[in-house]
């Protein structure tokens, strides 16, 4: 955790599966494995010191890894960015290098189909 650039979590994990403290400068954490109430694989101490995202945010709120903070959220104290503002440069990403970065993807079937049918193209354009 100390040296990694990149953590993906995908677990079924009801508590964090690490320290907040473990993680360095410009560490990208994701989270896919908090789909539902009750699930949680990252540490709440981690999010005042990174900059966080996800891909629905009422949804990270209710069932993702945002639901344990979503007071801090609703208070405005912590800041919450969608990834499709990202994607469609309404709001800015990784703003410098030593930057924390939190991506919290609870799951959205859309996405899920889009990228599938987004692969199946590139590969039949490719024959």
């Amino acid at each position: 955790m100390r040296t990694a650039d990149i953590v993906v979590t995908a677990t079924p994990a009801r508590e964090p599966l690490f320290n907040a403290a473990w993680v360095g400068p410009g560490t990208h954490i994701v989270s896919i494995g908090s789909d539902a109430p009750g699930k949680r694989e990252l540490p709440s101490e981690l999010f005042p010191k990174a900059r966080l995202f996800c891909d629905l945010l009422s949804q990270s709120v209710q069932i993702g890894e945002f639901q344990y903070v979503r007071d801090e959220i609703d208070a405005g104290v912590l800041a919450v960015t969608p990834i499709g503002d990202v994607i469609e440069r309404r709001a800015l990403g990784r703003r410098f290098d030593n930057e924390i970065t939190v991506f919290d993807s609870s799951g959205i079937s859309l996405q899920d189909l889009y990228m599938a049918d987004a692969l199946i193209r590139a590969k039949a354009s490719h024959r």
